[in-house]
């Protein structure tokens, strides 16, 4: 699965906006330690821009359009996105913790290197995305569409996978210590170059599927 990267011009406007209202666009700029934290505003397109170490915070930006576009060691945390569109996006080295975007639907996204603990993408539909290198523990994918996602080298740990759609996603050296739902992954391909890795994802579906493994010598 190839994931387009995002096409930026090659000379950016530099720009230090104040904020952000409802249904402004920001195109081809580059937002080099911008604070945009907290910012509240609908309909809100950004497009062809670099982000970097900017941060948006605490931002909730409903119904968002983000289309190429890159976000380097940017804050995002506890930002919630609801409704989002995000096309040809690449998040590196940033921060997502506690991140929401419920119903966002995602096609080309790349996310590298970025701490995703406690993030919550429900009902988001993945079309084409890959998170490698990542941190996302505890985060919540309840009945998000992994269909098209990929997930490579990602800590997994206490994520939440109930009502997933994943005939096609794809889990490559992930770790999955306390994942639940489990049971959801049904048809996604999970590949681990270590027998522990593999070892401990069979005892984590064994887990959640709510069967006790024993030696004999224990049930007498």
């Amino acid at each position: 699965m190839k994931i387009a990267a995002p096409r930026l011009r090659a000379q950016l406007d530099s720009a230090t906006p104040d904020g952000i209202d409802d249904e402004d666009r920001l195109l081809d700029l580059d937002l080099e330690d911008v604070d945009l934290s907290d910012t509240e505003a609908e309909h809100v397109e950004i497009s062809g821009c670099r982000l970097t170490r900017s941060k948006l915070a605490g931002s909730e930006l409903e119904k968002l359009i983000l289309v190429d576009t890159e976000l380097t060691q940017c804050d995002l945390a506890n930002s919630r996105w609801a409704d989002a569109s995000l096309t040809r996006v690449a998040v590196t080295g940033s921060r997502m913790i506690g991140f929401a975007g419920p119903g966002a639907n995602l096609q080309h996204v790349t996310v590298r290197d970025t701490v995703l603990d406690f993030a919550s993408f429900r009902f988001a539909k993945f079309q084409r995305a890959e998170f490698t290198d990542c941190r996302l523990q505890s985060a919540d994918f309840v009945s998000a569409d992994l269909t098209g996602a990929t997930f490579r080298g990602c800590d997994l740990s206490g994520v939440e996978f109930s009502q997933v759609k994943a005939a096609k996603a794809v889990f490559v050296d992930c770790t999955w210590d306390g994942a639940k739902g489990l049971a959801s992954l049904a048809g996604a391909t999970v590949a681990a170059a270590s027998p522990i890795d593999t070892l401990a994802f069979t005892s984590a579906v064994t887990v959640a599927s709510g069967i006790t493994l024993a030696h004999p010598d224990e049930l007498d």
